[in-house]
């Protein structure tokens, strides 16, 4: 991305939340960081998908514009004014410290977080936090002068900075690679099913699923998800199912920040296998409100009659991305 113009001032981009999630979130605060002309940090540090607590960011993802937080400066001014002093703290230890009923809140982000809309600020390192990506904040800047993200879409920017300016580390692309040698048989019909501590209708995926088979009855399909029952059904209830080998948690549990997993570093990588393998799949079929399916979707090239959204005509989702895009 553009060479920093500003080189005492910095971006920290911090994360919460999911793999799609925060993938959304750096994905933005990269993009303001190359508006803003500062140095840009991609803060990880949590246990989400750290063994340690350390920053994993960069072992997931090869980034030469990204900078690590050890160049953050010990003095200067920050804003929002509550990170003084706290840059090592993540986004979750700061809201249980602060406002420890407030982790689902739509609106918690504005007290941790600067507001994008504004590019001008004077402080020495500015934090960026959001649950998800926050294209439209950004739009009315990447109007303006030369920015090369001028007269795309929300969803080409982000798409642009995935492939471009974030793309997977080398190790797990080609995981990613020495699966489709070995189990790969197009054509290939993407299945992904979040169904532990969020469930989604089963009955609208298999419906979906049995209408394209009827076109192309020998497809392989693979199968994404977090529940392991969900993924045993499967394998009995459909031939040509692939999955890749990954740790399931208990029933109903999350699969993240999840006590029981014993290795989250490798948690996270199997989640970014899964991610870009649907996005290679000749149908997709996927629930719109999970960032992760959302994340799968941009990246691939499908046209809209093989990507099917089983929550497209969900009012309660609709609404809430409404809220949730005019509130920010």
């Amino acid at each position: 991305m553009a060479d920093c113009m500003n080189n005492h001032k910095y971006l920290v981009i911090k994360a919460k939340g999911g793999m799609g999630n925060r993938m959304l979130c750096a994905v933005t605060g990269m993009v303001y960081g190359e508006l803003t002309g500062r140095k840009t940090v991609v803060d990880w540090r949590d246990w989400t998908y750290s063994n340690d607590g350390s920053n994993v960011f960069a072992r997931f993802f090869q980034c030469p514009d990204v900078f690590s937080e050890a160049i953050l400066p010990r003095e200067g001014t920050v804003r929002p004014s509550i990170w003084a002093n706290k840059l090592d703290c993540s986004v979750a230890s700061m809201i249980e410290q602060y406002d420890p009923d407030k982790h689902s809140s739509i609106l918690i982000h504005r007290k941790y977080s600067v507001d994008v809309r504004e590019i001008d600020y004077d402080e020495d390192v500015l934090v960026f936090w959001y649950y998800t990506q926050r294209m439209r904040a950004l739009r009315g800047h990447l109007r303006q002068g030369k920015s090369r993200f001028a007269g795309l879409s929300d969803n080409q920017v982000i798409r642009k900075v995935l492939r471009e300016h974030m793309p997977l580390h080398d190790d797990i692309q080609q995981s990613i690679a020495d699966f489709k040698a070995r189990c790969w048989r197009q054509p290939v019909i993407g299945v992904h099913i979040r169904h532990t501590d969020l469930k989604t209708n089963l009955v609208q995926y298999e419906r979906h699923l049995r209408r394209i088979l009827e076109h192309v009855p020998d497809a392989c399909i693979f199968l994404a998800t977090d529940n392991k029952q969900v993924n045993e059904h499967y394998r009995k209830e459909f031939k040509n199912v692939i999955w890749t080998p990954k740790w399931f948690p208990g029933e109903m549990t999350s699969m993240h920040q999840n006590p029981g997993c014993s290795d989250r570093t490798a948690n996270g990588i199997e989640a970014l296998v899964d991610m870009y393998l649907l996005a290679e799949c000749d149908y997709l079929i996927y629930a719109g409100a999970s960032t992760f399916s959302a994340i799968a979707r941009l990246l691939s090239n499908l046209p809209p009659n093989r990507a099917i959204d089983i929550q497209r005509f969900s009012p309660t989702i609709r609404l809430k991305r409404v809220i949730r895009e005019f509130i920010a």
